[in-house]
């Protein structure tokens, strides 16, 4: 049985963790919204893009990513509110690269290009491999930061607005002929993310 679906919020804003509101060149990235033409199936795009949900019950990684993305520099903010993260919580949060199949069963942090984040155990993931990253373990309703660091080549997590930590350093980069793209992946039915809209005050 699922936890208790969070209520939806519908102009869903929070606000910039502290940490992060003295940093001036960080990007809010407020605009992203679900791409389908980069989904994989099994999962519904809804509410004018900003909210993905598992709809089929296939018990296999699904992954969609962002669109107004695809980032070789800068420094970009944005997060996700867990409305259902499952009855198990295996819901991965993190970025991806052009090379990354979203049509295979497949999740950020499964290749060695992608980095993600999993709900269910809280640990980090890259290449298949993962290791341990924090034992306070995101719930339905809260929202899940990430900044993504191009100038550092870092990738670095939030959670209700305090700093998780740092999950990876030297990221790959190659100037502009490697983007990255926030990107989320279910495997349950029922999971349910939606993007939120940052607030500096």
């Amino acid at each position: 049985m699922s936890q208790t679906s969070a209520t939806p919020h519908i102009a869903d804003t929070v606000p910039l963790p502290d940490p992060l509101k003295s940093r001036t060149r960080v990007t809010l990235e407020n605009d992203l919204q679900f791409d389908s033409s980069c989904c994989g199936p099994s999962l519904y795009i809804s509410d004018e893009n900003l909210h993905l949900r598992k709809t089929v019950a296939t018990d296999q990684w699904r992954t969609c990513r962002a669109m107004n993305a695809g980032w070789s520099d800068g420094i970009h903010y944005w997060s996700v509110r867990i409305n259902d993260r499952g009855a198990v919580g295996y819901l991965m949060i993190g970025v991806v690269t052009d090379a990354f199949d979203v049509s295979a069963i497949s999740y950020p942090g499964k290749t060695v290009d992608s980095f993600g984040f999993h709900i269910f155990n809280g640990q980090k993931y890259n290449g298949s491999n993962g290791v341990a990253f924090t034992s306070d373990l995101p719930k339905n309703g809260d929202v899940i930061g990430v900044l993504l660091d191009l100038e550092a080549r870092t990738l670095t997590y939030f959670k209700n607005g305090k700093i998780v930590g740092t999950a990876y350093g030297l990221l790959p980069a190659n100037g502009t002929n490697i983007k990255y793209y926030p990107a989320v992946a279910c495997y349950e039915l029922g999971q349910w993310i939606n993007f939120t809209r940052t607030l500096k005050n």
